[in-house]
C-alpha cells in the first residue's frame, strides 16, 4: 500500500495489522473473506458470461493484504460456474496480487488466514462445502501488530486457492503501467483509493484508463468513497458502472 501525507490510523476487520510506511505514515491492512461491499456471486456470474469468448482473463489485484480477497475471488468463480466444468474458470488464474507491506505479504504467502465467526458464516453462505477450499490449521498465523490474531481460528488454504494466486511486492502506482490488456483484464483496487488526495486518485485513474481497453473491468470498494464521490471520478475516465463498485471500460 501507499498512502498520502495524512497520518491516519485505520481500523480493520479480520486482519487488524497496523504498521508504519517507509515515509512514516501510520497504515494497515483491512481484510476479511467476502467483504460485503461487493455482490461476489453476481460479479462472478457477470465475469464468466462477459468474458466467455476470451481464452485468457487477467486479474490484477492491488493492496491484496493477507490473501482473503484473492481467495474470495477464486471461490466465487468456482462456485458460480453453473453448468460448466470448473476448467471453465481456469482462464481467470493465476491472480496477480500485489501489496507493499512485507509482513502481510509473508502472511499471504503462508497459505493461512486468521478467521473469525464472520468469516465462517460467509463461507457457509457462499460455498457448498468450505472444506473444498480450507482445512483447519493447528498453528495460528502470527502477524506483527495484528491485535486480533491471538483470538482467531486459523484456516489453511488448499491448493485450489494457493496455486491460483501469485502474491508479490508491488506499488499500484508503478504496476499499473505494466498491465498488458486485450479487453480481457479485471483490475481490483478496492478500499485503497480512499486514502489518497484527489490528485493522486486522478493520476491513478488516468493510468488505469490508459492501460485498459473497452470491456475490461475496474473494481473498487465502499471505503473509496470516504472523502470523494469516487464514482464521478471513475466515470470521468471512460468507465461505466455495471453493478455496485464494478465499472466497465467504454
Amino acid at each position: 500500500m501507499r498512502v498520502n501525507s495524512l497520518n491516519r490510523t485505520i481500523s480493520f476487520g479480520t486482519t487488524s495489522r497496523l504498521y508504519k510506511t517507509k515515509s512514516g505514515d501510520d497504515m494497515g491492512c483491512n481484510s476479511w473473506l467476502f467483504r460485503n461491499d461487493i455482490d461476489w456471486n453476481k460479479l462472478a456470474k457477470y465475469e464468466i458470461e462477459h468474458f466467455k469468448d476470451k481464452d485468457k482473463v487477467n486479474i490484477v489485484m492491488f493492496a491484496a493484504s493477507d490473501g482473503s480477497e484473492a481467495y474470495t475471488k477464486i471461490i466465487s468463480l468456482h462456485e458460480n460456474c453453473t453448468g460448466r466444468s470448473r476448467d471453465a474458470v481456469a482462464k481467470f488464474f493465476p491472480i496477480k496480487a500485489y501489496d507493499t507491506d512485507s509482513e502481510i505479504l509473508k502472511a499471504a504467502k503462508s497459505g493461512r488466514i486468521n478467521s473469525f465467526m464472520h468469516d465462517r458464516i460467509e463461507l457457509d453462505l457462499h460455498c457448498k462445502n468450505y472444506e473444498d477450499y480450507f482445512t483447519e490449521s493447528k498453528n495460528g498465523l502470527i502477524i506483527p501488530n495484528d491485535k486480533d490474531c491471538h483470538t482467531s481460528q486459523p484456516l489453511f488454504a488448499k491448493k485450489i486457492l494457493t496455486e491460483n494466486v501469485d502474491f508479490s511486492y508491488g506499488d499500484m502506482f508503478e504496476k499499473v503501467y505494466e498491465i498488458k490488456d486485450d479487453s480481457n483484464t479485471i483490475v481490483m483496487c478496492r478500499n485503497i483509493l480512499g486514502y489518497f488526495w484527489i490528485q493522486e486518485i486522478e493520476k491513478f485513474l488516468q493510468a488505469v484508463s490508459k492501460a485498459l481497453k473497452p470491456e475490461s473491468l475496474f473494481v473498487i470498494g465502499n471505503h473509496d468513497f470516504v472523502l470523494y464521490n469516487i464514482k464521478e471520478y471513475v466515470e470521468r475516465y471512460c468507465f461505466r458502472e455495471v453493478m455496485k463498485n464494478v465499472f466497465k471500460k467504454i
